[in-house]
C-alpha cells in the first residue's frame, strides 16, 4: 500500500498509487469534472444565467447574432462528423467527434448556443466556481452533452426488478476536447453579453442614485 496522501488539501485519504498525486475519490472527481476538486454544475445553477442569454435575445430578435452563433455550431458539427467518419486519426479527437454528432442529433442548435453562452456568463460571474480552466471546458461539456439523452441508458437490477438509469460518461480527453471547441466558438460572445449585462446594471443603479437624490430635494 502507498503511503502517499492526496495531494486535495484537507483530504488526508491515500493515493490511489505510487504514481497517483490523488485519492480514488478525487482521481475519479478529477475524470469526470476536470479537477479533483470541481463539483458538477446542475441544471438548477445554470437556469439563472440561462435566463438572462433568454431576455438578451428577446431584446434584440433580429440581430444577426443569433443565427451567426448558430451557424458556427452548424460548422463544429459538420468538421465533427468528417472526423467521426474517419478510421485513421487521433481517437480522442474521434470520441470527441461522436460526441458533438450525438449532441447535434438530439438538440436544437440554439439550445447549445444558449447553454454555452450561459456557462460563459457564469464563469465571468463566478470564476472560483471553476478550479481551472479545464475544469470549465469540462464542465462546459459537461452541461451541452446533458441536454441530450443519448448518453443515458436502462439496465435491468435482478435484486430490485426494475430498470435503472445508467450514464455513460465522456473520457476526460473527450470532453476537454468538445469544452475548448465550445468556448472557442462562443467564449467570446458569451464575454461580451457579460459585460452588456454589467453595462445595463450599471446604468439601473445610476437612475435609482439619480431618482433618490431627486426625491430628498423635493420641496
Amino acid at each position: 500500500m502507498t503511503a502517499r496522501i492526496c495531494a486535495v488539501p484537507h483530504c488526508g485519504s491515500p493515493a490511489a498509487s505510487d504514481y497517483s498525486p490523488h485519492c480514488r475519490r478525487h482521481k475519479s472527481t478529477l475524470r469526470r469534472h476536470g479537477a479533483p476538486d470541481q463539483s458538477g454544475v446542475t441544471k438548477t445553477e445554470l437556469a439563472p444565467y440561462l435566463a438572462r442569454i433568454g431576455a438578451r435575445i428577446a431584446k434584440n430578435p433580429d440581430n444577426e447574432t443569433w443565427p451567426l452563433l448558430e451557424a458556427a455550431w452548424a460548422n463544429i458539427v459538420i468538421e465533427a462528423e468528417a472526423a467521426a467518419s474517419r478510421r485513421i486519426g487521433n481517437r480522442y479527437a474521434r470520441n470527441a467527434a461522436n460526441e458533438i454528432v450525438g449532441i447535434a442529433q438530439d438538440v436544437a442548435p440554439g439550445t447549445v448556443v444558449a447553454t454555452v453562452l450561459a456557462m460563459v456568463l457564469m464563469w465571468h460571474d463566478r470564476p472560483l466556481r471553476f478550479r481551472t480552466d479545464d475544469a470549465l471546458r469540462v464542465q462546459i461539456a459537461r452541461r451541452v452533452r446533458a441536454l441530450s439523452s443519448r448518453h443515458v441508458g436502462l439496465r435491468y437490477d435482478h435484486r430490485t426488478g426494475q430498470q435503472i438509469r445508467v450514464y455513460r460518461e465522456m473520457t476526460p480527453k473527450a470532453a476537454a476536447l468538445v469544452g475548448r471547441q465550445l468556448m472557442l466558438a462562443f467564449g467570446a460572445t458569451g464575454l461580451h453579453l457579460a459585460a452588456l449585462d454589467e453595462r445595463d446594471r450599471k446604468a439601473a443603479t445610476e437612475t435609482k442614485q439619480r431618482l433618490a437624490s431627486a426625491i430628498s430635494n423635493l420641496q
